[in-house]
């Protein structure tokens, strides 16, 4: 999103980033565990996504919610090219991953990074909290700690990347929230380049974060 036609035909190697040549997710927070899916968590997000879906996933997450997850065998192949993703780090690109509680293992969302492009050493991260955990903060606990294993170094367990991306739709105030909560730059306002179904043309906000600003340790933006 938000780049010119032809950096999509652009094959130069830019700054040169490759990905860890074994790629593994298992982060932690004071609450939360942020982790690859295995097979085993199939049916809890299948559930969490059916018990979510009308009146909160959708419409913002319409292609995602509304096509997939309606049976169990789409849950099984989501979670298996999840798996997938992370086995080939010559095409790495986009991985999802599952937000739990640590107290007790319980499902309640999911994460990721998207998009990653390698010309720029930068990708693109969001969230979903199932409709039953909502307001307890944990979109931001497990975004902070996202920003950091794509920020921080490889050595150190991370990805190395430079930048971070995040979007939402104007007409989307709690997702908005959240990002503004990071405490990272906004950077795009482009009005009626978002169509959200069954609410239309919206404006598309989004923010970015450069390793040098965010502090992978303490998972917080850095203060000018």
């Amino acid at each position: 999103m938000t780049r010119c036609n032809h950096e999509n035909n652009d094959f130069a190697k830019g700054v040169g980033w490759t990905p860890p040549e074994q790629i593994t997710c298992h982060l932690e927070t004071e609450r939360l565990i942020v982790r690859s899916y295995t097979p085993d968590d199939t049916q809890a997000m299948f559930d969490a996504v059916n018990e979510s879906r009308d009146g909160h996933l959708l419409p913002w997450m319409c292609h995602w919610a509304d096509k997939g997850h309606r049976t169990i065998e789409d849950s099984t192949k989501y979670i298996c090219e999840q798996h997938l993703a992370l086995q080939n780090s010559a095409t790495f690109s986009d991985v999802g991953t599952g937000i739990f509680e640590k107290s007790t293992g319980r499902f309640i969302g999911g994460s990721g990074i998207h998009d990653v492009r390698r010309a720029t050493a930068s990708c693109e991260t969001g969230y979903w909290i199932r409709r039953d955990a909502l307001g307890n903060g944990y979109a931001l606990e497990a975004s902070e700690r996202t920003v950091s294993w794509a920020l921080q170094s490889q050595d150190a367990g991370g990805l190395g990347l430079n930048r971070v991306r995040l979007y939402c739709s104007g007409s989307n105030p709690h997702s908005e929230r959240v990002i503004d909560q990071l405490g990272i730059t906004r950077e795009v306002e482009q009005r009626e380049d978002y169509f959200i179904p069954t609410i239309g043309l919206t404006t598309r906000l989004g923010w970015g974060v450069l390793a040098r600003e965010w502090d992978c340790t303490n998972h917080c933006a850095l203060k000018p």
